[in-house]
């Protein structure tokens, strides 16, 4: 299975191309500048910036790709 992989720009204005995985450990420490989706770049606002779970925005109206992380995945 090959992953494919989305075009980041560092802070220090540096690119480069990373998985979803590791995408998401970027925006959350900080690391990158901004990120490539299909309909253009996407830039990462750090001033009083939160991440926001899009899943349950009645405007998005794409398919959902990731898994859902609100689970507790070592419950029997």
């Amino acid at each position: 299975m090959q992953t494919s992989l989305i075009s980041v720009v560092y802070l220090d204005g540096t690119e480069g191309a990373v998985s979803n995985d590791v995408l998401d450990v970027l925006i959350a420490t900080g690391k990158i500048q901004r990120f490539q989706r299909s309909e253009g770049w996407v830039d990462i606002i750090r001033t009083g910036a939160k991440l926001r779970d899009y899943r349950h925005d009645a405007e998005y109206r794409g398919t959902e790709r990731r898994a859902d992380w609100s689970e507790d995945k070592n419950a029997t």
